[in-house]
């Protein structure tokens, strides 16, 4: 019997190391630094882990000569190497990080190409765990690929397969401007919490030090405790639990009706036959 099978995906995901090892693990993330911040700890733990960045993680607009670099494409190559230095330390090889390399904010103008990009990854890699973001309204690039890896996994499923089991990485949620690691409240979804001993958090420390480019964000955020859960039930085109999205509040390139616009064209172009969007 193939031991991934005989155990769960949850005692895989947070049993020994040794429990750990035997099963594959995607982390599908928005912005480099994405998966250091909220799963850092927990990625050191895991072998076998590939991860995938949506975005560059540089704004447009200027946003690279404000942080020093002649060139914005200067910035994005920083950042990348960066994030390889930081994930070596948690034993995450440079060929198992893969970029698709759209724009920071920009994500959500993409959904379906990303959806179906997502989609041909996981059937490629077959991992047994995905871990990625929440669907919160906190940021567009968050939610662009919560819905996309949701959406990738329909497909999957459509065509025969069996799709990975998805938990979910606990960020800052759009409730406040303070940098925390947790969930909008949530009826119904289990949090489990991964402490880290002294040994994890010096090592998460570390990786956040590799992130010259990103101090000031990292100086604000706790290396943890990280939070993890298996998601709920989403609507994509309405409000995370009836939440206002801060995505004006944060200029993040599109209001909360563009996005929902942008997820009904998507769904409809990906499940032209379902007479409802989410």
């Amino acid at each position: 019997m193939d031991r991934r099978k005989a155990r769960s995906a949850h005692t895989n995901l947070f049993g020994t190391r040794e429990l750990a090892r035997h099963s594959r693990y995607a982390v599908i993330v928005a912005h480099p630094d994405d998966e250091v911040i909220g799963a850092g700890g927990l990625i050191s733990r895991l072998q076998n882990v590939t991860v995938l960045h949506i975005t560059d993680g540089v704004p447009g607009n200027g946003f690279a000569a404000k942080a020093g670099f002649e060139k914005r494409s200067d910035y994005v190559k920083e950042l990348r190497n960066e994030s390889r230095t930081a994930l070596a330390l948690a034993n995450v090889p440079a060929d198992r990080i893969i970029e698709l390399g759209i724009v920071h904010h920009q994500a959500s103008q993409y959904l379906t190409d990303l959806t179906r990009k997502l989609a041909s990854f996981l059937q490629q890699t077959a991992p047994d765990v995905v871990l990625t973001h929440p669907f919160e309204g906190g940021h567009p690039d968050h939610d662009a690929t919560a819905f996309a890896t949701h959406a990738a996994l329909r497909l999957l499923q459509r065509n025969g397969l069996k799709p990975p089991v998805v938990f979910e990485i606990a960020l800052h949620p759009g409730l406040n401007d303070k940098r925390v690691l947790d969930f909008l409240p949530s009826e119904g979804s289990e949090v489990t919490t991964l402490m880290l001993d002294k040994k994890a958090r010096d090592l998460k420390r570390r990786m956040f030090d590799c992130f010259k480019t990103q101090a000031e964000v990292l100086r604000e955020s706790p290396l943890g405790p990280e939070r993890f859960r298996k998601p709920p039930e989403y609507d994509f085109a309405s409000p995370p639990r009836g939440i206002k999205s801060t995505y004006e509040k944060a200029n993040c390139g599109v209001n909360a009706a563009e996005w929902q616009l942008l997820v009904r064209q998507a769904w409809s172009e990906l499940f032209p036959e379902e007479d409802r969007s989410h």
